[in-house]
C-alpha cells in the first residue's frame, strides 16, 4: 500500500520566539495511526526523504501509483 508522508518543522517555543530545530517525516497514512519516520537538519532533506519513502512504498503489490505531490507545507494551495 503507497503511504503517506508530511514534512514538518521541528519547533521550540519561548515567550519570545519559535525556533525550528530541525525537519521530521511522518508517516499520516492512518490519521488516527500517525508515525514518525526520521528527523533532518534541513526541510530539502527531510522532503527528500519523504518523497523516498512514498516512491519506495509505491512498489508495494497493490499499491496505487506515487503522485509527485508538493511537501512544501508552508505554500497555501491556489483555487
Amino acid at each position: 500500500m503507497t503511504r503517506t508522508a508530511r514534512v514538518e518543522p521541528i519547533k521550540e517555543e519561548t515567550q519570545e520566539s519559535i525556533i525550528v530545530s530541525g525537519w521530521r517525516v511522518v508517516d499520516v497514512t492512518d490519521p488516527d495511526g500517525k508515525r514518525e519516520i526520521s528527523r533532518h537538519d534541513t526541510e530539502p532533506q527531510a522532503i527528500e526523504a519523504a518523497r523516498n519513502y512514498e516512491r519506495d512504498t509505491s512498489d508495494e503489490p497493490g499499491s496505487q501509483p506515487d503522485d509527485t505531490q508538493d511537501y512544501n507545507g508552508s505554500e497555501i494551495p491556489r483555487s
